[in-house]
């Protein structure tokens, strides 16, 4: 019987080296796709400029400026305007929220700290100093 076994397992196996099984169509596709769409987000990544506030507060002037010439039609002046306001005032509230990134303070390759010791510190590196000098000249 296991002779029998192993003549059907052997036969399994050739038929799949000669006939390998096919990913369905529809996993292919969703695969390419998924490759074709990161390599797409990876190149507008890296070759368009990063969105800051201060360009969207100058998209929003530009589109203000242009609304006051007045080009195109009343209707699409007023849509310009409003959307210009728009931009500006939104990018003016995110300026204003944005806190202002941690900047760790160095000198000569040494992180230094400003901070001044409170007056616990003060007082006990005081007392210390007056201690060690007084044994000292005795």
């Amino acid at each position: 019987m296991s002779d029998r076994i192993q003549q059907e397992i052997e036969e399994i196996l050739g038929k799949y080296k000669r006939f390998p099984l096919r990913e369905p169509l529809w996993r292919r596709i969703r695969r390419r796709l998924s490759r074709w769409l990161s390599s797409m987000s990876r190149w507008w990544a890296s070759h368009l400029p990063r969105i800051t506030v201060g360009r969207v507060m100058l998209v929003g002037v530009a589109m203000i400026i242009a609304a006051w010439f007045g080009f195109g039609g009343k209707s699409a002046t007023q849509m310009v305007l409003v959307a210009g306001l728009i931009l500006f005032v939104a990018a003016f509230i995110f300026s204003l929220r944005r806190r202002p990134r941690y900047v760790e303070k160095r000198w000569r390759g040494q992180t230094v700290e400003l901070s001044e010791p409170g007056v616990g510190q003060r007082l006990r590196s005081w007392w210390a100093r007056w201690r060690s000098r007084g044994r000292t000249h005795r």
